[in-house]
């Protein structure tokens, strides 16, 4: 696997060199021209107050023409202490006294989008910090004091003002606000988003490695469970109007681009923070459960996702590829994009992301989720320890038998969803995606069987995800390549299970027929370009706003409409060529 760093700055040098430099300045780029529906912004004449937790705003979070003095008034008479930069108030807070100016604050100094330590390579930091101002929000936190010291739950409103001139992306997708204090994280020893004591600890160790590859090496944002859950409130706008605001708790998210200066971000629901469900639509109606065709509303978690490999790339590949295929016998994963601020300051392009999890395959499957077991990346993610001893003798057994007598393979039928497998296995195939086998592998089963659900059966069944690593991304898994060869000689249980069942005569041509249908259809290609096209046409202004947030003296700036343009070229190249290699490939696979 090449440096990512040294990939992509590859990559810009391809690009600069194959297209010619008809470059755009930031001042002179265009967004979509594409209108809004429903999006609402009021004069402050017009706003509606906001009652909550025994106080009274003059104006609830929304989108403003222009700036207005918000007032604040207490029910019970008590002190009202407020913040402006995140943080939750207390009594050694801003006391309101007068009415708070709300405005455009887009122009006022970057705050959290000044940190530099918050990627690898360290040496590239000022490539991560944008080089103008950011779009910016005003976030008021509010609580009351009483006499005799009791404090109110906060109350937080989002003020966006003026961004009916800004960009039409705050127009057409759900808008988060995440409110969190700075210290959650910048602050070098709590702080989940930055390097921090995590990585100076290891600098400063017998393990310190100059060579390390920069998504191996060590920060505060590398470290995983609980420990590194930071609390915070999110608020999702639509068409200009709040619609769901929660606390819940926030994780980094991700494998390698944990090291990226944008990071993913998990999203909890837990009674310790106020409700143990988010009750909200996240995918609009979109993301509909297996069994009855009812919208998925209820969430646990989600993924506030970065793109993963792509996110310097399209942005859109993950999606791209999994809605092709999400009416197959496997599940995938909902991804609606939406724009992210943190704190008030703008945070760029994210896929509000479906999580892999229990919880996401009991919303889809109505399989109870105590009752489901998951594999992934080979060890048990969820689930007993029984089960996943079961499936460790599964595989050997699978290594062990030969299939091409048919009672096995009838028996291999009934311990796992074959057809589930094979339209799973040539979606990677087909895509050549170059991060799995064994890893963003993912499988489960119900371990209690039940026969009024037809995915209480007992079988294994399939997960897509993290496909993006795919397609051409980086120049690698290139079109041409024999992916079928990389797969079968690797060492995992897909493979296994794949070489095993190759020796079945009707699995073959079950496999040849399943594989050319996906071919054909999903994967048709004016099909996947005329996708690939309307995909790049509703990201790109919010993709090169976040290139610049992010990567201002890397995709960024002055090249960046040109490095979108051959971000896209290069995936629509993939699929403009790939159909012819493959299949042929697959002929030497089936006889």
């Amino acid at each position: 696997m090449k440096k990512r760093y040294l990939a992509l700055n590859t990559a810009l040098v391809l690009a600069l060199s194959a297209i010619p430099l008809t470059l755009a300045s930031c001042a002179d780029r265009k967004t979509s021209s594409t209108s809004a529906v429903g999006f609402v912004s009021t004069d402050e004449d017009k706003a509606e107050p906001y009652d909550a937790e025994g106080m009274h705003f003059s104006a609830g979070s929304g989108f403003y023409k222009s700036g207005f003095l918000l007032t604040i008034t207490a029910d019970d008479g008590g002190e009202i202490y407020y913040t402006l930069d995140g943080s939750i108030p207390t009594a050694n807070s801003t006391r309101y006294t007068a009415p708070i100016e709300i405005k455009d604050a887009s122009a006022e100094a970057n705050r959290l989008s000044a940190h530099r330590d918050i990627a690898q390579p360290i040496a590239a930091a000022e490539d991560f910090v944008p080089e103008a101002e950011v779009d910016k929000a005003t976030v008021v936190r509010a609580v009351v004091i009483g006499k005799n010291g009791e404090q109110s739950p906060v109350v937080s409103n989002t003020y966006f003002v003026g961004f009916d001139d800004k960009a039409d992306y705050y127009k057409k997708y759900k808008v988060v606000s995440l409110m969190t204090d700075e210290g959650n994280l910048f602050d070098a020893e709590k702080g989940i988003y930055v390097t921090g004591k995590t990585y100076e600890d290891w600098k400063n160790s017998d393990e310190f490695d100059p060579n390390a590859d920069e998504w191996t090496i060590p920060g505060n944002y590398s470290q995983r469970g609980r420990e590194w859950e930071r609390e915070a409130e999110i608020q999702f706008f639509e068409g200009g109007k709040p619609v769901r605001s929660q606390n819940v708790g926030i994780r980094i998210h991700g494998g390698a681009t944990r090291s990226y200066s944008q990071k993913s971000f998990n999203v909890y629901a837990r009674r310790d923070y106020g409700a143990p469900k988010l009750e909200y639509d996240l995918f609009s109606g979109n993301v509909k459960n297996d069994t009855d065709g009812s919208p998925v509303t209820v969430f646990d978690s989600f993924i506030l996702r970065n793109g993963g490999n792509d996110a310097y790339f399209t942005r859109f590949s993950d999606k791209l590829i999994q809605s092709l295929v999400s009416d197959r016998q496997f599940l995938t994963q909902g991804m609606e994009p939406c724009i992210v601020f943190v704190d008030g300051e703008f945070w760029g392009h994210y896929e509000i992301t479906e999580k892999m999890d229990a919880d996401f395959i009991s919303a889809h499957c109505g399989v109870p989720a105590k009752d489901i077991c998951i594999i992934k990346k080979e060890a048990l993610d969820d689930g007993s320890e029984e089960t996943f001893a079961e499936w460790e003798k599964l595989r050997k057994w699978i290594q062990d038998t030969d299939f091409s007598v048919q009672e096995n393979y009838d028996e291999l039928c009934e311990r796992i969803d074959m057809q589930g497998f094979m339209d799973y296995i040539s979606t990677e195939i087909y895509i050549n995606n170059h991060d799995w086998g064994k890893p963003n592998a993912a499988f489960w089963k119900a371990e209690t069987a039940d026969g009024s659900s037809p995915y209480a059966d007992g079988k294994w069944r399939f997960i897509l995800f993290d496909t993006e690593y795919s397609s051409g991304l980086y120049g690698e898994a290139s079109p041409y390549e024999n992916s079928f060869e990389r797969f079968m000689d690797s060492d995992c249980f897909l493979a296994d299970l794949f070489n095993g069942a190759l020796e079945n005569e009707g699995f073959r041509s079950q496999f040849r027929e399943t594989f050319m249908d996906i071919a054909d259809n999903n994967f048709n290609t004016e099909k996947v370009t005329a996708e690939i096209d309307r995909l790049a046409e509703e990201y790109r202004s919010m993709v090169i706003a976040t290139y610049d947030r992010f990567w201002s003296g890397w995709t960024g700036g002055s090249a960046a409409e040109m490095n979108y343009d051959h971000a896209v070229d290069s995936l629509r190249s993939f699929y403009e060529q790939r159909y012819e290699f493959i299949t042929k490939d697959l002929d030497a696979v089936t006889g």
